[in-house]
């Protein structure tokens, strides 16, 4: 398996330690690029023990279809910075050095559940079209956990919104534990939540259905090169490997049927 990290440039280094986020185990901290980012540990805890594999996962497919996710980089943080970090000292989470997730903290925004009282319009969203691609994809990588909380909406100075996909912890059969056995278990699907009924209302089904092809064309090659460049050190075995990227092929196959579904389910009709 090929490492994406270029072991021979370091130049992005965390320099000051700033937050801990909701749950306590993601932290933000100011790196030598200038930038905040929410950095989250492999192996911190041993019940979510995959859960940077899906953030790291998530996050490559998703650029490659131009999707909203938030920039995101391999952050090696050294054990020299951990130790003079007081945050970082716990007896109930494992703070260990090496190559992390982190992507850019984006500062001033709101989570979806703020606007739920006051739903935001077509026209307050700048990024509109990108609500079916966020609504596929989930369906795609089995995001059961599209909740109130893991959408922001980033103000922007003519007073709309840029939507942002964020935490993807929770992908695949099995979550943040899945296995080559968990992921040939039938995916439970979470497409009536807050988000997507609101995602849709702004939506045509069109959009939806135009979107699967996206996925359908994406080149197997990678998928497989995205897989392929998961950090050694993060210690996923050939075999989960592997079924991975046949879950993802599967699901393309299963795309249409998921979709109609969930245009069924929204159905004025229904």
């Amino acid at each position: 398996m090929k490492n994406s990290v270029d072991f021979e440039k370091q130049d992005l280094y965390p320099v000051k330690y700033v937050q801990a986020l909701r749950g306590g185990t993601a932290h933000v901290i100011l790196f030598s690029d200038g930038k905040k980012y929410v950095v989250k540990w492999n192996g911190t805890n041993k019940d979510r023990g995959k859960e940077v594999v899906n953030e790291y996962v998530i996050g490559k497919l998703a650029e490659l279809l131009s999707l909203p996710v938030i920039p995101f980089e391999l952050v090696y943080i050294p054990q020299e910075f951990i130790k003079k970090t007081p945050e970082l000292h716990s007896k109930k989470f494992n703070y260990s050095s090496g190559y992390q997730y982190g992507c850019v903290f984006i500062e001033n925004c709101l989570v979806f559940e703020d606007v739920t009282q006051n739903l935001p319009t077509r026209a307050d969203i700048q990024n509109r079209d990108m609500l079916a691609g966020i609504t596929v994809f989930d369906q795609w990588v089995n995001n059961t956990d599209r909740g109130t909380m893991n959408v922001i909406l980033e103000p922007l100075s003519d007073s709309s919104y840029y939507v942002h996909m964020i935490d993807h912890g929770r992908c695949f059969p099995g979550r943040y534990k899945w296995s080559a056995q968990t992921l040939t278990e039938k995916p439970e699907y979470n497409f009536h939540w807050p988000f997507y009924i609101w995602a849709f209302s702004l939506l045509d089904p069109n959009e939806l259905t135009s979107f699967i092809a996206k996925i359908v064309d994406l080149p197997n090659e990678s998928i497989y090169e995205v897989i392929q460049t998961i950090p050694k050190e993060w210690n996923l075995s050939k075999e989960d490997s592997e079924a991975l990227y046949q879950f993802l092929l599967i699901q393309k196959t299963n795309l249409l049927e998921i979709v109609d579904s969930i245009i069924h389910y929204h159905s004025p009709m229904n």
